[in-house]
Parts: structure tokens; sequence; C-alpha cells
């Protein structure tokens, strides 16, 4: 936006472009995935991601009008990339962890694995802001190296997943998709699937708005930067603990989940500024308390030739919700302000909770 001249609405475009692409490509590719080999959507999906980041760089060396059309393609293109590593990217580092004889681990191993995502993404951050300093197509040029430094680690890897696909016969596309039919005669499960796309959606919608507000309660656009660093390392910190919880069951997890909230919101509605971010913090966590957990019972629970699909209908889900929730809560700001919203966020997840609950309590006791 800044050295394009783009404006706010065009920039609000190509999001919008970016998310539809990746959504409509989400469950597709998970099918592909359980058909195929995962190694070759993965590989597929960083080729296309790879490319995508040239295809932006080319709107350095057109002219405006024609830029924003390289950018459209670029946009559609990381989308398809995304959608592509959603779901098989996710099967892929389970099966390979199961086939070290490691799967009862898989929660912790998870969680350490989000607490290095969180530092990667602080370190990356600082150095993309140096490079744009000293360059604007550095930042761009090292992440297309970067992924496709990821494109020739998963080359060397061993797609654990090929027997199931030389020994047995190859699975229909709608035997495949009935792992969502399949879904629903599970309470634990569909309950788990939508109370995750929920959250999902829910927090990275708000995340992606109270930058904004940060700023207008005190902090520069440096601490901005520096505070949501901060919270997504401790989230890291808390994943890496949570698989813990999956010792004392769903339910104790859920109960823990709506005293954060509840805690958080708290924190939110005084008028001290750090008191403020530790509030948000708590709310961002429970994304992190969650994750290593749900997967791990997700994993569990879905068959093998049906995994990639499975996790690319979480993605999907994820994705719609977001695309629902978005301007619902961009509404919300302006009419009521951010941290009512952050309020109306928390307290219904938390009735959401107990209402799942019960049902889930009275479907037992019908069964």
């Amino acid at each position: 936006m800044q050295f394009l001249h783009y404006n706010l609405v065009q920039f609000a475009l190509l999001q919008s472009i970016f998310l539809f692409s990746q959504f409509a490509f989400e469950i597709p590719s998970g099918v592909l995935s359980d058909i195929l080999k995962r190694k070759t959507i993965i590989l597929a999906g960083l080729f296309i991601l790879t490319a995508s980041l040239l295809v932006m760089l080319t709107t350095l060396m057109v002219t405006k009008a024609i830029g924003f059309g390289f950018l459209v393609l670029a946009f559609v293109m990381e989308g398809i990339g995304n959608a592509l590593l959603s779901g098989a990217d996710d099967a892929l580092f389970y099966e390979a962890i199961r086939y070290e004889g490691s799967e009862a681990a898989y929660g912790q191993i998870r969680g350490r694995g989000q607490f290095i995502n969180a530092l990667s993404l602080g370190i990356a951050t600082f150095i993309g802001g140096f490079l744009y300093s000293h360059g604007v197509s550095l930042p761009y040029l090292l992440q297309a190296g970067m992924v496709f430094a990821a494109l020739i680690l998963i080359v060397t890897m061993k797609d654990v997943n090929v027997k199931n696909i030389e020994e047995q016969p190859r699975q229909s596309m709608s035997a495949i998709l009935s792992v969502f039919k399949e879904m629903t005669t599970s309470a634990n499960i569909l309950f788990m699937f939508g109370f995750t796309t929920l959250i999902a959606a829910m927090v990275d919608g708000i995340f992606a708005l109270l930058p904004d507000y940060v700023s207008k309660i005190g902090f520069s656009s440096s601490q901005n930067g520096a505070i949501f660093m901060i919270i997504s390392f401790f989230g890291g910190l808390v994943a890496t603990q949570a698989y813990r919880l999956a010792k004392v069951g769903y339910r104790t997890m859920i109960v823990i989940v709506s005293a954060v909230l509840l805690v958080g919101m708290l924190f939110q509605i005084q008028t001290n500024s750090y008191l403020f971010l530790i509030g948000i913090g708590l709310l961002y966590i429970v994304e992190d308390i969650l994750d290593p957990v749900v997967m791990q019972m997700f994993n569990l629970w879905v068959k093998d030739e049906a995994r990639a699909t499975f996790m690319s209908g979480l993605s999907f889900c994820v994705t719609l919700m977001t695309m629902i929730l978005n301007p619902i809560m961009g509404f919300v700001i302006q009419r009521f302000g951010t941290v009512n919203l952050l309020i109306v966020a928390s307290l219904s997840t938390i009735v959401l909770v107990v209402i799942a609950d019960l049902l889930m309590r009275k479907s037992k006791i019908r069964n």
C-alpha cells in the first residue's frame, strides 16, 4: 500500500481474493492429498507459493494498473498454495510421527512446534522490517528462498502414507468425503470441530483488528509489533504444555478455557493499558491451549485414507467462519467499540461451551 500507492479498498479486495481462493481449494486439495501422495500435494503448494512471491515482485517493474493485475494473480496463487498445504501437511506430520513410534507424544511435539513457530514469526518479522528498509524487494526474495528451502526439505522426507496408496484400492471421492458424515455420529468430535472452528476464526479475526486499537491507547507502531510478538511467544510457551490437558479430559479443558476467557475479560474492561494487554493475551492463548489437544483427538479418530480431507475441511470451516465474522466484528467495533467486541466474543464463547456440554450430556444419556 505504501510503496505502490494502492488504497485501503484495493488492499481489502486483494485480501478477499486471497481468502476466497484458499476457501475454494481447501477441501479439493485435501481430497487430492488422500487420493495421491501427501508429498506431491505439499510440493505443489510450496512451488505455487514460491512462484506467487516472484509474481508479486513483477509489480515493481510495470505500471500501477498492470501491477494490480499481477497482485490479483499473486494473491490467487497464494490462496491456492496455502490450501494445498493445509490438511496435507498436518496429515504428513502426524503420520511421520506415528511412523517413528512417537504417536503418544504427538500433542507434546505439536505444542513444541507451535512454540518454534512463534519464535520464527518474531525473528522473521524483525528481519523482514530490516530488509525492507534496505530494499523493497529483499523481504520477498528471502521469503521465496525460505519457501523453496522448505520444498527441498519435504523432498528429503519419506512419504509414510505410500503404503496406503500402493497396497489398498484407491478410495473414491464420495468415500473420502463420507468422513464428514461419520463425524456427525460422534458428539465429542462434532463439538470439538465446531468449537475449534469458532475459536480459531474469532481469535484470528479479533487480532487482525486489534493493532489499530492498541495504537489508539498509547502504544507506538514499533511497540505494537513488539507487543504482538511477545503475546505470540507466550502463546507458544502455553502450547508446549497444553498436551497435558489431554490427560484430564475435554470437559475439564472446556472449564479451563472458559476460566481463561472470563479472567481475560475482566482485564479487558478496566482502564489500565498494560492490564488490557494481559487481557488480550489471555484471549490469544485460548487457541494455543486447544490446538495440540484437539489435533491429537482428531488424528486419533480419523482414518488415514481421509485424514488430509478432514484437516482441510477444518481449515475450510475456519476460513468460512472468518469471512463471516470479520465484517460483523468490524461493524461491532465501529458501532460499539473494541472492548465491547471482546466482551461479547468472550461471553458468547463461554455460553456456547456450556450449551454444547449440556447437549452432549443429553446425547450420552439417550444413547
